[in-house]
């Protein structure tokens, strides 16, 4: 028995070792380390829970006040639908089927009243619980804003998302119709490597439009202490990271939507299966950003792979 543990703590110590070295030869892997650390020491899921569960609450009352702002819109133009069932398809993939639209956006009036009072709630509730994350996530000394301010805050960021996740869908529908046009007028509309251009500009300006996103939760929302090219370049690793998520969550929520294990709560747990991954999403790029500027090389230090020969 004493043979088989000795065989075990070889094995570990040789394995901190070769992980020691990898660390030091290839620092972006050093970093990788770093973010799962930190995110496990501050119990990221934890916080991702809390998020969650905020988030959901605060969802219904986003989208009542959406409905009755888009309402209006439908009065006057019927096929502004279709721009809402895009905006929620773009980050609720394959809710907005399962959603009543036509009929939540009929009684836009008591929507707009219940989403008002709902989302001064909830949706400041849903911010109060990101900032708190991200802080802790970024184990920020900064004092916190009193209450007054805090609140105030909240709601301007609760804003800039709502207005860049709406102009993100818009610039991306926007690119989409204009190459289309483009292509038609060039007699290319036929194409399939056409398509995929239009299908890349589309994606690349939601991209574009989720860097900003970032750049909000983590300059506005999590006061990031890092210099900007350090919270650019998280922004945009969380952009790219959110648009893969999205690819993924689009099967993961077919098949929950499917299930009839769920029956009528699919809508529900689909949706609060999303919510947490996104804020899981959101705070693994906290803590990569957070420890951007850390992490002293283990010892003994072996040759970086720059310095090795070819």
């Amino acid at each position: 028995m004493t043979d088989v543990w000795e065989r075990i703590e070889t094995v570990r110590a040789w394995g901190r070792v070769r992980l020691g070295t990898a660390r030091v030869r290839w620092p972006w892997f050093d970093h990788l380390i770093r973010t799962v650390r930190r995110y496990q020491l501050q119990f990221g899921d934890r916080l991702a829970g809390a998020v969650t569960y905020f988030a959901f609450l605060s969802f219904f009352p986003i989208i009542a006040l959406a409905f009755a702002v888009f309402g209006y819109f439908l009065a006057i133009r019927p096929n502004a639908v279709m721009t809402l069932q895009r905006a929620i398809n773009e980050y609720l993939p394959g809710l907005a089927a399962k959603l009543p639209i036509n009929e939540i956006a009929s009684s836009r009036t008591s929507a707009g009243v219940i989403g008002l009072i709902g989302l001064l709630y909830t949706g400041l509730g849903a911010m109060d619980a990101l900032r708190g994350a991200l802080r802790e996530i970024s184990m920020t000394t900064e004092a916190p804003p009193n209450f007054f301010l805090g609140k105030l805050r909240d709601l301007a960021a609760f804003i800039l998302l709502g207005v860049t996740m709406v102009l993100s869908v818009a610039a991306g529908g926007f690119a989409t119709q204009a190459s289309g046009v483009v292509a038609g007028w060039l007699g290319l509309s036929g194409s399939a490597v056409v398509a995929d251009v239009i299908w890349f500009i589309g994606l690349a300006a939601g991209v574009l439009a989720d860097v900003v996103v970032f750049l909000i939760l983590l300059s506005w929302v999590g006061r990031s202490t890092q210099p900007f090219r350090v919270v650019l370049r998280g922004a945009l690793l969380g952009a790219i990271g959110f648009a893969l998520l999205k690819q993924l969550a689009a099967l993961i929520l077919a098949g929950t939507l499917h299930n009839p294990v769920y029956g009528a709560f699919a809508v529900m747990v689909g949706l609060l299966i999303w919510i947490n991954l996104s804020a899981r999403m959101i705070l693994y790029v906290a803590a990569w950003t957070a420890t951007a500027a850390f992490g002293p090389p283990p010892d003994p230090t072996p040759v970086p792979a720059t310095a090795l020969p070819a």
